[in-house]
């Protein structure tokens, strides 16, 4: 009897699954990891919204990439900067507690323009830089 070469039908069946999930596997990850981020501008508009709730944040300082507010409905000090992981949050002057507002953020600045209205600078990864005042009087209806 001869020896046989080759594959055997239930060999080549095997290794073209085999194939085909690592194929399937390789694809998604692609995908998932190495697309750039998508501009969410909804994600934008909430960051401002979440700032100018009627009366509720009153400007107290800035520096270049902190942020200090007064809640007024609370009747604290809110700061708002941007963590290790670049996400903007609100948090207490002790850093404690937190409310994430924005992810993938790079780079920001707020610059104070007259009483209470700030100019905010923000870069996201793999988007452009996104410039928007954002109103901090304190008053309701404004």
């Amino acid at each position: 009897m001869r020896p046989r070469q080759g594959f055997t039908l239930i060999e080549a069946v095997l290794a073209l699954m085999i194939a085909a999930g690592m194929f399937v596997l390789v694809s998604g990850l692609n995908r998932a990891f190495l697309r750039p981020i998508e501009r969410d501008p909804i994600a934008w508009y909430q960051v401002v919204r979440a700032l100018e709730q009627d009366g509720r944040y009153r400007l107290v300082r800035t520096s270049d990439d902190v942020l200090v507010v007064r809640d007024q409905r609370d009747d604290h000090e809110a700061v708002l900067r941007v963590d290790a992981r670049g996400t903007l949050k609100i948090t207490n002057a002790h850093q404690r507690g937190y409310y994430p507002l924005l992810r993938h953020v790079t780079a920001i600045h707020w610059q104070t323009l007259k009483l209470g209205v700030v100019r905010l600078e923000l870069k996201q990864a793999g988007l452009p830089a996104q410039t928007t005042l954002v109103d901090l009087r304190g008053i309701r209806g404004s």
